[in-house]
């Protein structure tokens, strides 16, 4: 079974080619990344990266095994940040109602500027035509002439 640094240190050393490069992302020396790698190919029993002391490149069994974790390990990460941000609150639906253009044009300029923030909340805005039998207007306490 692989270990969590294990496959990060795989993954991005698939990305990068680059001992220095991959030990910069994953905030490890690169005596670590190289240790990590071979320790990685003593346990499944082939090389999975040609190495010259100038080019690092995938062998055919590790780029195998990157196509098939790769997409794995993405959707992992994903889902364990929806996690997150569904427990700081950050997900859920805003919806937003408007009565005219002006208003409908500041809602979608602050709904622009929810999502960067709120990647995994939804927004929908409608406009709303009021009128004076409207449950919502009347909740609010709007009169209407």
């Amino acid at each position: 079974m692989l270990e969590r640094h294990e496959l990060e240190a795989f993954l991005t050393l698939a990305e990068e080619l680059h001992f220095g490069r991959t030990a910069e992302r994953l905030h490890v020396s690169t005596a670590r990344v190289s240790q990590t790698i071979a320790k990685l190919e003593r346990r499944i029993g082939v090389p999975l990266f040609n190495r010259t002391s100038r080019r690092v490149e995938l062998s055919l069994v590790g780029r195998q095994l990157y196509e098939e974790t790769r997409p794995a390990w993405s959707r992992i990460t994903d889902a364990f940040e929806r996690a997150v941000d569904a427990g700081r609150g950050l997900t859920g639906l805003l919806r937003i109602a408007f009565t005219g253009p002006a208003a409908g044009q500041l809602l979608v300029g602050a709904a622009q500027e929810f999502r960067p923030g709120t990647p995994t909340a939804r927004s929908r805005s409608k406009r709303h035509t009021c009128r004076k039998s409207c449950p919502g207007c009347a909740a609010a306490r709007w009169t209407w002439r």
